[in-house]
C-alpha cells in the first residue's frame, strides 16, 4: 500500500504466495472522515506491474502517499547509518514523501532526468539544446526536492527531543545543499544550479555521471549527546536512533499534516535493552495509532494493553494460530 517495492525492497512476483505470479490487497481507509476503497494487485498473467486502485479508478502508486502515511522499521535498516549514502537517501526521501506526495513524483521524474543526461554521454551526443532542456528540468525538479527534503529533516529534528531515546541531529550535506542554504534567493540559486550542470558537462562527459544534485546528497546523523556521528556508534546505539527518528517521524506526521499514521515494525525489539524496550512500548502506545509489530520474544509484547492484539505464529502445534 505504498510505492516502489515495500519495506522489504522485494520484486512484486516474490510477494505472491508460492510463485503464482499473482495477488490482491484490499483495505477500507478512513481519512479526513471520509471512507475510500483501495486495492493493490498484480496478475503477471497480464502486465508485469502492480494495479492500484482507489474508489474504483486506476491510480498511479506514487498517488498512495495522498492516502496513507506509511512509517516502518525492518532488520535492513539496521545498518543505514554504516552503509552507501544511497540507502540513507533512500530512507529520507521514503520519509518526505510521506509528508509531501509530490516528492515520489518529483524523485522519478528527476531520476529518469538524470538517467537521460547520462545516457547523452554515453552515446556522445552533443546537441546543446538537448542538453539545456534535460538540465532545466533537472533544476526545477532538484530544486523541489531539496526543499521538502530541507523542510522534514527540520520537523523532525524539532520533534526529536520527546522521546525516550538517543537523540539523532541529522544534517544534508552536499555541494547544491550548501549553495541553497548560503543563496537567499530562489531564481539565483536556480541559476546557480544550471550554469554548474553547464560547467560540468565536460567533466561528466569523461565519466558518463552527472557529478552534481541532491542524488549526490549525503545524509548525515549524529549521537546528539554524544557529539558523534551515527556510523561510530555501537549496534544498540544505532538502532536506538534510528527508532529515535521513527518516533519523530509518526509524531511529526500527526501534528504537521494532522493525520495519524501506520507503523510496520519488523522486529523492532532486537538489539534493545529491557530499559528500551519498555521505553519504545510506552512511546507506541502514547502515539494511539494503528502498529503492526513482529517479533520471537513473546514476553516483549505483553506490557501492551487490552487495544492490542496478539497473533502467535506456532508451526510446532499443527501449524495453527495462537490469538489472544
Amino acid at each position: 500500500m505504498q510505492p516502489g517495492r515495500g519495506i522489504r525492497s522485494v520484486r512484486l512476483e516474490d510477494i505472491a504466495y508460492k510463485n503464482c505470479g499473482n495477488f490482491a490487497i484490499h483495505i477500507n481507509l478512513i481519512k479526513d472522515m471520509e471512507k475510500h476503497s483501495i486495492g493493490s494487485s498484480l496478475d503477471l498473467n497480464y502486465s508485469k506491474s502492480r494495479k492500484v486502485k482507489i474508489d474504483g479508478k486506476f491510480i498511479s502508486p506514487l498517488a498512495l502517499t495522498k492516502y496513507l502515511g506509511i512509517i516502518s522499521i525492518t532488520p535492513l535498516m539496521d545498518k543505514i547509518f554504516i552503509e552507501g549514502s544511497a540507502n540513507r537517501r533512500k530512507f529520507i526521501d521514503k520519509i518526505t514523501w510521506i509528508f509531501f506526495s509530490s516528492h515520489a513524483k518529483n524523485i522519478r521524474l528527476y531520476e529518469k532526468l538524470i538517467r537521460e543526461r547520462n545516457g547523452l554521454f554515453k552515446d556522445n551526443i552533443v546537441d546543446r539544446n538537448w542538453f539545456e532542456t534535460i538540465e532545466k528540468q533537472i533544476v526545477e525538479y532538484g530544486t523541489n526536492i531539496i526543499i521538502d527534503r530541507f523542510k522534514v529533516i527540520k520537523l523532525l529534528n524539532n520533534e526529536i527531543n520527546n522521546n525516550n531515546f538517543p537523540k539523532a541531529d541529522m544534517m544534508l550535506k552536499g555541494e547544491v545543499e550548501s549553495k541553497f542554504n548560503s543563496i537567499a534567493d530562489l531564481g539565483l540559486f536556480k541559476e546557480y544550479f544550471l550554469k554548474t550542470l553547464y560547467n560540468t558537462r565536460s567533466k561528466d562527459s569523461f565519466r558518463g555521471i552527472t557529478s552534481i544534485g541532491p542524488h549526490r546528497s549525503e545524509l548525515e546523523v549524529s549521537y546528539k549527546e554524544k557529539a558523534i556521528i551515527a556510523s561510530l556508534c555501537s549496534t544498540g546505539e544505532q538502532k536506538s536512533l534510528l527508532i529515535s527518528i521513527i518516533l519523530a517521524v509518526a509524531k511529526s506526521y500527526k501534528n504537521y499534516c494532522n493525520l495519524s499514521p501506520i507503523l510496520l515494525l519488523d522486529e523492532v525489539f532486537a538489539h534493545l535493552d529491557n530499559v528500551k524496550k519498555e521505553s519504545l512500548s510506552q512511546e507506541i502506545k502514547s502515539l494511539n495509532v494503528q502498529a503492526f509489530m513482529t517479533g520471537t520474544e513473546e514476553r516483549d509484547f505483553m506490557t501492551f494493553n487490552e487495544n492490542s492484539y496478539i497473533i502467535n505464529l506456532d508451526n510446532g502445534k499443527n501449524g495453527r494460530l495462537n490469538e489472544y
